[in-house]
């Protein structure tokens, strides 16, 4: 193999592994929105536990004048994870979008777009897409890599991958 078929060979993986990566933004920010409601979840779960009566002392030794962060800390804890969550939300949101337009190039009905789609907006493994299509894994990933190469052969694609690479 000569050097420039070496060169446009590892130019293409590059481009393939930014594609996928750029498909993979709505999975990344489903699993962070799915964090933050959890941290909420436990801030909230820890608001509402009784206050435990471990090392407590009946008698007051002093020390009423200090002042900790209390309850408004908890309140301001959770006013921003919810701020968070909304701003994850948009950004999911917006994801899906980018990933429902790359995947429009792919023609309807085809196994490539098929596989491309439960991948990467169902956010499926790949024994669950194994399952789902009944194909072994090495076909699905002979077709998964069939579709990356159908969709950088648009040059909006490579546009919107370029932008990204900006963007990151």
């Amino acid at each position: 193999m000569d050097q420039k078929s070496k060169q446009r060979k590892n130019g293409q993986s590059e481009d393939k592994e930014t594609l996928k990566e750029y498909l993979n933004q709505y999975y990344t920010g489903r699993i962070k929105r799915s964090q933050l409601e959890r941290r909420l979840k436990n801030i909230r779960a820890e608001m509402d536990a009784p206050i435990g009566g471990y090392g407590y002392s009946p008698v007051n030794y002093g020390g009423t004048n200090k002042v900790g962060s209390g309850a408004a800390s908890f309140v301001y804890r959770m006013s921003e994870i919810e701020t968070r969550i909304e701003d994850q939300k948009s950004r999911v949101e917006k994801a899906l979008l980018k990933v429902m337009d790359i995947m429009d190039f792919l023609e309807e009905n085809s196994t490539e777009r098929m596989v491309l789609e439960l991948r990467f907006i169902d956010c499926k493994g790949w024994a669950a897409i194994e399952k789902e299509m009944h194909l072994s894994r090495s076909s699905l990933f002979s077709y998964q890599d069939k579709g990356l190469d159908k969709l950088l052969t648009y040059k909006k694609v490579r546009q919107i991958l370029r932008e990204y690479k900006k963007e990151v």
